[in-house]
């Protein structure tokens, strides 16, 4: 009796492999492959509220057995050594993909996000408060409005110019030597 009590300690917590992923339903259930010639299906995959994944086929899991017995398996973890990042410094976070997509908030409160396409859908924006946005991509198929409360800088020329720049420049020229009278031409009637 106590031979059997003792074994089924042992087999409360196993290591897996993902062999297969059923993400239908309101838990997700895989099939594993533990002891040698045990594949298990239908075990459930508890994921933090607010966070899932699908997990490829090879990744580790690690399973409980609920009251110690092997019909009733729930995969409390996932990891996949062959995608996870490494090298983070202590208190950093890293959401990520096997594609190489990232999610990394770092410490000093910098987060940066690495992807190929990066597409935010929002009903508004309404307010960015950061010291500092910086965008290494082209912004391109806008669908709204741009608005900004601060001016808009480009590289173009040795200092780069800005909006407001450009358009008190345009606002206040005048066109010399024109044939209708003496002097210039007065600056525009309509302003950019």
């Amino acid at each position: 009796m106590i031979e059997r009590l003792a074994r089924r300690v042992r087999l409360m917590v196993a290591r897996a492999v993902v062999n297969l992923v059923n993400d239908a339903g309101g838990l997700q259930l895989l099939q594993v492959s533990a002891l040698a010639d045990e594949t298990r299906d239908d075990v459930e995959r508890a994921q933090n509220y607010g966070l899932t994944s699908v997990p490829l086929p090879g990744a580790t899991v690690v399973m409980v057995a609920v009251a110690g017995s092997r019909d009733h398996l729930v995969a409390t973890a996932v990891d996949d050594p062959r995608y996870r990042p490494t090298g983070l410094k202590a208190g950093e976070v890293c959401v990520y993909t096997n594609e190489g997509d990232r999610i990394h908030l770092q410490n000093g409160r910098l987060v940066e996000i690495s992807t190929k396409t990066l597409r935010i859908n929002a009903d508004t924006l309404i307010e960015l408060n950061t010291d500092k946005l910086q965008i290494n991509a082209p912004l391109t198929n806008s669908s709204g409005q741009l608005k900004t409360a601060g001016d808009i800088t480009d590289t173009a020329g040795s200092n780069g110019r800005t909006v407001a720049g450009m358009r008190a420049q345009y606002n206040s020229h005048t066109h010399g030597g024109v044939q209708t009278g003496p002097g210039s031409s007065g600056t525009p009637n309509k302003g950019m």
